[in-house]
């Protein structure tokens, strides 16, 4: 039995990688494999449902300055894979890779990276551009979220690793598709951030309400920009226009209580809230941004806006809300949504993939 270590920062965080890493383990775990979660710190707790036989280790407590720990953190890695027999490391993050390509050396095991972001997105720091070169040199493989992804880092760094696109899948079951619109809610969701773009979206949502404000917007999420996005909210007079939900346990009903899913993001991976949307029947407006919407979204389901122009994203939500005044019309669009979850993001083909490159098959 292949034993698989998934190396990540810190398990308890709650975003889409944590959720996806949770999905891609549960799948592998059922398949045969032995699987475990190693946290660089704090990860002694999943935010999402793990099964019971996925053991959790942490390599420290609590997080530390890990540039004065370098060679710490290396040795310690070093010795929990020589330890506990591990056949493949999965880094859930390219900068992982600045441990695991040294802790692995002279060791018989496969070293993966696993993309999130896409290859131009550095995040503010120049050590993930260094990550992602030492990760496509060094690494066994890179497993990249799009084929556009997979094509950049092809390009643009010296891959002697076997560069493989896997999407993430659908979390969620399919719904029914919905037949009308019911609440003429907008929503979108994420971490109140600079990546997600709700400061765009805010400026959109002003000039959609000149001509609609039948149609409101709910915002899903919490984050250290939400004090400013909700100022400017009240300076473009959105105050009650727009609906702010800091906090849900239970994502799946708000994509059910809502008609229309929008997305801002200034840059993405594959995004997992537009998966989300589709699997619950949710027709989407989303700018184009260099990887993630365009391949999700197509003319059967929803609308692209030209990447960071407020004026298109609001041209698209408007041109979506005059479509959706016909509900045979909407009911077309969300039919395409689940069509489009079924046939490109389900579960089990995605995992079949993951087999594929796990077990080395051609």
């Amino acid at each position: 039995m292949k034993k698989i270590v998934f190396f990540t920062g810190s398990l308890n965080r709650t975003g889409g990688t944590e959720r996806v890493a949770a999905i891609i383990a549960n799948q592998l775990s059922e398949k045969g494999f032995s699987v475990q979660f190693l946290s660089l710190y704090d990860g002694e707790h999943c935010a999402f449902p793990l099964n019971d036989d996925i053991k959790k280790d942490t390599l420290f407590e609590y997080k530390l300055v890990f540039k004065k720990h370098y060679h710490k953190v290396i040795a310690k890695l070093r010795k929990y894979i020589k330890s506990n027999n591990v056949d493949v490391l999965i880094n859930i993050e390219s900068m992982l890779a600045l441990y695991s390509v040294p802790a692995c050396l002279g060791i018989n095991i496969r070293n993966i990276c696993w993309e999130h972001f896409n290859f131009d997105v550095d995040l503010g720091l120049k050590l993930r551009k260094i990550s992602r070169q030492v990760a496509a040199f060094c690494c066994d493989d890179v497993i990249t979220l799009t084929e556009t992804d997979k094509n950049l880092w092809l390009k643009n760094a010296r891959c002697r690793a076997n560069i493989t696109a896997i999407s993430n899948p659908a979390s969620f079951e399919l719904s029914q598709p919905r037949q009308s619109v019911n609440s003429k809610i907008a929503i979108s969701a994420g971490r109140l951030t600079y990546q997600k773009g709700f400061d765009f979206l805010l400026d959109a949502w002003a000039l959609v309400i000149k001509q609609r404000q039948d149609w409101k917007l709910r915002i899903v999420g919490s984050g250290e920009d939400e004090a400013a996005l909700k100022a400017q909210a009240e300076k473009l007079g959105l105050t009650n226009h727009i609906e702010w939900i800091s906090h849900v346990s239970d994502m799946k009903e708000q994509y059910q209580l809502a008609d229309l899913y929008v997305m801002s993001s200034r840059f993405e991976g594959l995004p997992m809230v537009l998966l989300e949307a589709i699997s619950s029947g949710l027709p989407l407006v989303s700018f184009d941004c260099k990887t993630g919407p365009k391949e999700i979204i197509d003319s059967t389901c929803g609308w692209l806006a030209k990447d960071g122009d407020i004026s298109s994203l609001a041209e698209k939500i408007l041109t979506a809300f005059a479509v959706f005044d016909n509900d045979e019309e909407y009911a077309k669009y969300s039919q395409a949504a689940i069509n489009k979850c079924r046939s490109e993001f389900a579960i089990e083909p995605i995992i079949n993939l993951w087999m594929k490159l796990l077990n080395n098959e051609k």
